[in-house]
């Protein structure tokens, strides 16, 4: 009987974890859905709409905040945007969740530009999912087909561990990769990148997996990342971090500036891994913080229109 006790008790432990990422997950791709349909009548009410309160955007390639850029944007005749996800994630907490997939404009139902997205969503405190970051990029090459029931990592999560220091966590643990990407960028993310990592560049194709680490691998060229902003989801195992970036120029290339989204998770059997990480570069030098001082309380963008 004492043996008994024991198991239900640990069943009973874990299983609120469980059972709140599972239906949270199936209600995020719901606000996910939502959102797709809302835009097909009018983009910009759909991302005003959908947009948490401290949500962030990267607009040009500058991070900005998300209600300034939507509410400043004038509603354009006979175009709207298609998006669908092919990869969905959620915490095991059931807070913090992302999307990612192809997305497309159009423009008199014509197809103008398209590429991929990643969105990042919170659940809010009235117990809606709202969108904290929303980035993307121009691709070339076709989109993923669209699948009836949206993947999610084959890696297990590690078993969730609530954190007492949340922010300080994921900013450290972003803070030590930038370190190291300085020293060593080709060898830091082969070490810190997911088997399952996805690699988002303007006018290229997504890196993904085994082909995004042999790649990297090789990278010579230091990025500068300044953290601006993150979040550790209350299951330890989940959690973003957005910025602002700069490369130095070297020989014929000139310098990079711009922002950047990195998702971190912590697996199984690897430990924390990145598993998403977006590059959006402006057109015009974006000033980087000098002190590299960085927040926790707010979320990013998406699509271009």
């Amino acid at each position: 009987m004492k043996n008994y006790l024991t198991v239900w008790a640990i069943l009973a432990w874990s299983t609120p974890f469980v059972t709140h990422a599972q239906t949270a997950r199936e209600a995020m791709l719901a606000a996910e859905t939502s959102f797709a349909e809302a835009a097909k009548e009018g983009t910009r009410a759909a991302f005003l709409a959908n947009c948490a309160p401290t949500a962030f955007v990267s607009d040009n390639g500058a991070l900005a905040d998300a209600h300034q850029v939507w509410s400043a944007r004038p509603t354009q005749a006979n175009t709207h945007m298609a998006w669908y996800p092919v990869l969905a994630d959620v915490a095991q907490s059931g807070d913090l969740g992302y999307t990612t997939g192809p997305w497309a404009s159009f423009q008199n139902n014509r197809p103008q530009t398209e590429g991929e997205y990643v969105t990042v969503w919170r659940k809010q405190p009235d117990g809606h999912w709202k969108y904290v970051v929303d980035m993307s990029v121009e691709r070339i090459g076709k989109a993923a087909p669209k699948m009836p029931v949206v993947p999610q990592p084959h890696l297990s999560a590690a078993v969730a561990t609530p954190s007492a220091a949340p922010s300080s966590v994921l900013l450290d643990l972003d803070g030590k990769f930038t370190e190291a990407e300085l020293l060593k960028p080709g060898a830091t993310y082969e070490q810190y990148l997911s088997t399952e990592a996805r690699l988002y560049r303007s006018g290229v194709s997504t890196m993904q997996g085994e082909t995004a680490i042999a790649n990297m691998k090789n990278l010579n060229g230091r990025y500068f990342f300044a953290a601006t902003s993150g979040y550790l989801a209350a299951a330890g195992d989940l959690g973003y971090v957005v910025g602002t970036m700069r490369r130095p120029a070297e020989g014929r290339i000139p310098e990079e500036q711009g922002s950047y989204l990195r998702i971190w998770r912590r697996e199984a059997v690897a430990g924390w891994r990145i598993v998403v990480e977006v590059l959006n570069f402006t057109t015009k030098p974006t000033p980087m913080a000098n002190d590299g001082a960085a927040t926790v309380s707010q979320p990013l963008t998406r699509r271009p229109q």
